[in-house]
């Protein structure tokens, strides 16, 4: 599976997203994501701004790799495997699918040390609109939570002008945008004292 995500994102409050949830998902119950983040030991991946992760979605593991093009647009390669989830499992070469292998490898970068490094859990709300996709999520990891709006658009000026529109809305505060995974990795390299 190939995928090209454009989204926009920004970290919140607590209470900042306790308006949105309160105003756009009175009532709804959350889905449950848990991605399992995978690297090596020198951890090669994130530090080329790739990310590889395993989330389990009706009893099958996704395996996706996400590559970055440019700002706000993002290339997903994605196929199932089949591998023990625990924390510092070894992953097995031949359990990483073709596809992302495929990119690994035009990267130069090894798929021999690969091992799960943690995992993160996402209470995920998300509504439909007539412009994208609106996404609330509290997010928990290595003793850390954070909260997160996104808007997933089908192009980055559409995207851009409904984003703004919501922070507007709300009078929050332009954020820098840190993916989940980068906020695993940073909590991570500080767990271990890598800088």
């Amino acid at each position: 599976m190939f995928e090209k995500e454009i989204e926009f994102k920004n970290l919140l409050t607590e209470s900042e997203h306790s308006k949105i949830k309160n105003d756009h998902f009175p009532e709804k119950k959350p889905l449950q994501l848990v991605n399992y983040y995978i690297d090596n030991s020198n951890l090669d991946l994130i530090n080329n701004l790739l990310m590889l992760r395993i989330r389990v979605q009706d009893q099958k593991q996704l395996m996706t790799i996400k590559i970055p093009d440019q700002r706000h647009v993002v290339y997903e390669y994605s196929g199932e495997t089949d591998i023990n989830l625990a924390e510092g499992v070894k992953i097995n070469e031949r359990s990483i699918p073709e596809n992302i292998r495929e990119q690994l490898i035009k990267r130069n970068i090894p798929v021999t040390d690969f091992a799960i490094q943690g995992a993160l859990t996402t209470e995920r709300f998300e509504k439909e609109s007539h412009s994208g996709l609106l996404v609330l999520d509290k997010s928990t990891y290595l003793g850390e939570t954070d909260y997160e709006l996104e808007f997933e658009a089908p192009d980055v000026s559409t995207g851009q002008a409904e984003f703004t529109h919501i922070l507007n809305k709300y009078g929050i505060v332009r954020r820098e945008e840190i993916v989940k995974s980068a906020r695993f990795y940073n909590a991570l390299k500080q767990q271990k004292g890598v800088y």
